[in-house]
This record gives C-alpha cells, sequence and structure tokens, in this order.
C-alpha cells in the first residue's frame, strides 16, 4: 500500500511585486471567467496558477490559486510554492490516494454507517456528494493508467478522499482535519471473506447496489468487515507515522533555487 497527496490546491494573498513576478514568469495562456490572470500546464506534469479575482467581494480571502499534483510535481509549481512563507498558503482542496496492489474485482469498500450518497460512474464509484467537504471515489487505477497514460501496471486499486476544507494555512493541518477517513473500511481481498465474497463482489462490479442491499445484509457484511480490517483514518496515521506536517509538505521543497534576482529586488 502506498498513500499519496494525489492534488494540492492552495491559495494566498500576494503582494502586487509577487503577483507581477509570477506573471512575468507564466504568461496568460488562456481566458477565464473568474480570474484576470491564468496560466495553466497540463503536459509533462500538470499545474496551474490563477491570479487576480475578477470578482474580489467572491474571492475576498486570496487573490492567488496553485493548483498541482504534489507526487509528481513540476518545479515551476514548487517554484511558485516556495516563493513566500507556507503559512501563507491556505488549503481549499486536498486529494489523499490510497493505493493498493490488489485487483478492482477483488475488493470492497465499506461506507461509514450514514445515508452517504453512492454514484457509479462505470466501473467507479463516488461516496458523497459533489459538492460536500469531502467526496470518496473508488476506482480502477490499473485502468486509467493503460487508458489515460497507455502505462501497463501491476493490479492496482485507488481509494481516493477529496477534501474540500474551510480554508486552513497548510502549516496548521491536524489529525481532526482527516477525520472524513474515519468510518470507511478497505477489503483488499474478497476471497478471505468466507460466505461473503460472491455478495461484495457483485456489489464492487455493480450487479448489485449498497444502497438497496436489505438491513440483514448491510448488519453481516460490517461486522465481518470491521472484524477484519482497520478504518481508514488510522490506517493513514499508521502510515505516515503520526507525522501530519511531514505528509503535508512531503514532495513540496523546490529542488531548484527560486530566481535570485526576484530575491535580491524584494529584499
Amino acid at each position: 500500500m502506498r498513500i499519496v497527496k494525489d492534488k494540492l490546491r492552495v491559495v494566498a494573498s500576494l503582494t502586487a511585486e509577487e503577483i507581477e513576478h509570477i506573471k512575468i514568469l507564466y504568461p496568460s495562456k488562456r481566458r477565464n471567467l473568474y480570474f484576470h490572470h491564468c496560466y495553466y500546464q497540463r503536459k509533462p506534469n500538470f499545474f496551474a496558477v490563477w491570479l487576480l479575482p475578477m470578482k474580489g467581494y467572491v474571492y475576498r480571502h486570496f487573490n492567488a490559486m496553485l493548483s498541482f499534483n504534489p507526487a509528481n510535481p513540476p518545479i515551476e509549481a514548487l517554484e511558485i510554492f516556495n516563493m513566500i512563507e507556507p503559512e501563507r498558503w491556505k488549503v481549499s482542496r486536498l486529494d489523499v490516494a490510497f493505493d493498493f496492489l490488489t485487483p478492482y474485482e477483488d475488493c470492497f469498500l465499506l461506507p461509514p454507517p450514514t445515508n452517504i450518497k453512492i454514484n457509479r460512474y462505470n466501473t467507479t464509484l463516488y461516496y458523497g456528494a459533489v459538492r460536500s467537504v469531502c467526496t470518496v471515489c473508488q476506482y480502477n487505477k490499473q485502468k486509467q493508467l493503460k487508458e489515460v497514460l497507455e502505462v501497463d501496471s501491476v493490479p492496482l486499486t485507488r481509494i481516493e478522499f477529496r477534501l474540500k476544507p474551510k480554508l486552513k494555512p497548510i502549516t496548521q493541518y491536524e489529525k481532526k482535519d482527516f477525520a472524513k477517513m474515519e468510518g470507511f473500511h478497505f477489503v483488499s481481498n474478497t476471497k478471505e471473506m468466507t460466505g461473503l465474497r460472491c455478495l461484495l463482489k457483485s456489489i464492487t462490479n455493480g450487479k448489485r447496489e449498497w444502497k438497496t442491499l436489505g438491513r440483514k445484509d448491510k448488519q453481516e457484511i460490517t461486522a465481518a468487515v470491521k472484524d477484519r480490517t482497520t478504518d481508514m483514518l488510522k490506517l493513514f496515521l499508521k502510515y505516515i507515522e503520526g507525522d501530519i506536517d511531514g505528509f503535508m509538505f512531503d514532495g513540496l521543497t523546490a529542488p531548484l533555487i527560486i530566481d535570485e534576482s526576484y530575491h535580491q529586488h524584494a529584499g
């Protein structure tokens, strides 16, 4: 198993000088309905930066937004991130991905005992409403790598927590900010679930739906899964050894020295 930050979107209130520096380095490439300046790069590694919102009253707490994948970060994004003190960046979205070396059809994700909305798109399962503070996505990562990047991979299943929290400095993250993981339990191999394997596989593969199961089936599955697994918050904390700061800043250090001329001018 591996756990990574798959997407990070942060916002900040930059000075006019800091904004101008970014605009010079990354000229606007496309029109945007919400920001005056927008730079978007898909290849070789995705990142995007938006500057100066058109409606200041809507985005009154910041004037810059940066989005990239910390698991595979482009140098450009890291240079922008490290251009200012880290405590000035506030998180507006954080995707935490759990990758399991298991075939998608042999796994099962138990949702928490709430009336959570569950939708299916092809083989992908979504837990939670689109606009909720946390949406969980369960999909066949091996299939995605093949279809999108034409990369052959070992069997790989991804559980992705897409967190959209209230704005909070990245330096102040703590255990409670990942509380939405609690209550989800992942079964990496349904073959170990004697007497329940066929039912669990049918739910993962779309032949049955969790919300339509009877109470007895749900209770039996819940008891068996909880008896054999730990919830994903505990799994996350164990993996990072309780070091939330280390997890949040992993991969965010710029490997190159930021433009000397900017620091000299800023000083």
